[in-house]
């Protein structure tokens, strides 16, 4: 996927944990756009078959990337997209620059994440 560089720029600083907490948010946010069932819960699932709850999600972000993208094939790209945007439109200050023009979902919340505990 080709991008280019993702800047957001707010003037106000949040708190390291509240904006780990924004990125639950938008995972949130993004799943109950994409997911339309009572029948399926995301967070249930991640918790009851892979131990990740929602609030421990930042420290497994690459275990529950790839879950995702599992569980949802090619459709896991719309909620990482819609992710980002949501993320995008909530974080301080974050610039991230794709390698080779490539957004990789992955690499975006992991250098995120170093980003807010700096």
């Amino acid at each position: 996927m080709q991008t280019e560089k993702i800047t957001t720029n707010y003037a106000l600083p949040i708190l390291k944990q509240k904006n780990e907490t924004l990125i639950i948010e938008a995972i949130d946010e993004s799943f109950a756009l994409f997911i339309n069932s009572k029948k399926f819960n995301v967070f249930i699932y991640l918790e009851e078959k892979h131990g990740i709850t929602k609030q421990n999600i930042p420290e497994n972000i690459e275990k529950t990337v790839n879950i995702i993208e599992t569980l949802f094939g090619s459709a896991a790209k719309l909620i990482e997209i819609k992710t980002i945007e949501l993320i995008h439109k909530k974080i301080c200050d974050f610039t991230y620059n794709p390698p080779n023009g490539d957004l990789f979902f992955k690499q975006y919340l992991l250098e995120l994440l170093t980003f807010l505990r700096n």
